[in-house]
């Protein structure tokens, strides 16, 4: 029930509100670069650990929203349902590539206007900063669903997902040290 209501806040973009109010039904839309991350990693391992894959077929709404606008880092707004679907297995498929879209000039993911690590607020708004730790959590969500589309006899898009992490980890190794 909790991965599935957290689903519910994510945008057809991909990305998620980064928090919201459910009394008042307002939340912020923002350019952070991991929360919509988290979906797909609890997703995996809540599956991995149950066994669970029945919930991958549950369908859950998207939010809809103007996307933020250049120079614009974040947003309170009314949390607004779009008339979109996806299954939960769509919904993580989709922030993997949100992710994936959002990789910079060294090879590694753009951190927006911060990642987990909050210190670092602001560092990439410009859109050049780049995250190690956000790479290496990539990594860990791109072994993860590679495991858990084995597990659904997606052999082509595991494949896939572990060459990009492969290549991933690459630029980690040779831009981080």
């Amino acid at each position: 029930a909790q991965i599935l209501f957290h689903a519910r806040h994510q945008y057809e973009e991909g990305d998620v509100q980064h928090w919201w109010h459910e009394e008042t039904h307002r939340g912020i839309r923002t350019h952070f670069s991991d929360d919509y991350l988290w979906l797909p990693y609890t997703v995996a391992r809540y599956v991995n650990h149950t066994g669970d894959t029945g919930i991958l077929d549950e369908v859950v709404p998207y939010l809809c929203s103007e996307p933020l606008q250049e120079g614009e880092h974040e947003r309170y707004e009314p949390t607004q349902v779009s008339c979109q679907s996806g299954t939960l297995l769509e919904h993580c498929l989709r922030a993997i590539d949100k992710a994936l879209g959002r990789i910079g000039e060294h090879g590694l993911p753009l951190i927006g206007v911060g990642d987990w690590n909050d210190a670092l607020s602001r560092v990439g708004s410009d859109g050049r900063g780049e995250s190690v730790w956000l790479g290496w959590f990539l990594c860990e969500v791109l072994e993860l669903f590679a495991d858990l589309l084995r597990r659904l006899e997606d052999f082509g898009r595991a494949e896939s997902f572990q060459d990009m992490r492969s290549k991933l980890a690459d630029s980690i190794n040779e831009h981080a040290w």
